[in-house]
């Protein structure tokens, strides 16, 4: 780990910028790569770093889902694991209509009737053609009622395929539903598999910081440190916590690099 603030470089697994302007959350921007006024170089953070990885006294924490995350980062599984990708394949298989389809009504007119009166004067035209007299305006009326007819039935073909495009998309859509649910289930049980695996490393890493505390209800600085000590956030921890007698203490108790900052 190097750290670089204002003309000063620190190397190793412990920064100490108490005595320094960078806040920790400006510490814990630059480990992200955000915009900060120091520069971190570190190996890229994993996903324990946002639940951990910034710790001080206001933070919050949700404890069961940082701890299933810290499971992962010890390369820990969950038996729910391979259903719930096959369920996620399956439902990012199902799609659903863009929105560009435009709902056509079906026309009111009767197709019979219409049909019956195209037959109806195609037959005037040819028996006024057959005596020699003019046909014109008949035929005007003919090629009127068969252009009727032929638009009746283009939007009665679409107004069925939208209909069936509706259905197909409501029961995409309610198999979508049904998935998401059956997916949020398995996670919840995936996540609780997963806070068993590492209950006791946890609770004896909260005992270690404080033993008058109840694991589950420790405040969230405690199971944080706790959490941070037991999984593998791979970035450097910042710190702004008084709790440990020294940066390298700190550093000792997470197993991994650390830097301290005032809050």
């Amino acid at each position: 780990m190097i750290v670089r603030y204002d003309g000063r470089t620190w190397c190793g697994a412990v920064a100490d910028l108490r005595e320094h302007a960078p806040t920790s959350r400006a510490v814990a921007a630059a480990i992200r790569g955000d915009d900060a006024p120091c520069r971190v170089h570190c190996p890229v953070p994993g996903p324990l770093f946002d639940h951990v990885g910034h710790v001080h006294p206001e933070m919050g924490l949700r404890l069961r889902t940082a701890l299933a995350v810290a499971a992962r980062s010890r390369g820990l599984t969950a038996p729910q694991a391979s259903e719930i990708e096959r369920l996620r394949a399956e439902r990012d298989r199902i799609t659903l209509d863009d929105g560009h389809q435009h709902r056509s009504d079906a026309p009111d007119t009767d197709p019979t009737e219409l049909r019956e009166r195209v037959a109806t004067l195609r037959g005037r035209v040819q028996a006024l053609e057959a005596n020699g007299e003019d046909a014109s305006d008949a035929r005007a009326e003919l090629r009127a009622a068969a252009a009727t007819l032929s638009e009746g039935q283009t939007a009665r073909i679409a107004a069925e395929e939208y209909r069936t495009q509706t259905r197909t998309d409501r029961d995409r859509r309610e198999r979508r539903m049904r998935l998401d649910d059956r997916i949020a289930n398995l996670e919840r049980d995936a996540r609780s598999a997963l806070v068993e695996q590492i209950r006791e490393p946890y609770e004896r890493a909260v005992f270690a910081l404080d033993s008058t505390v109840e694991p589950f209800d420790a405040p969230p600085l405690v199971a944080a440190l706790a959490i941070g000590r037991i999984g593998r956030p791979r970035g450097p921890v910042v710190l702004a916590t008084d709790r440990f007698p020294s940066p390298a203490a700190a550093a000792d108790w997470i197993g991994g690099p650390v830097i301290c900052c005032d809050e």
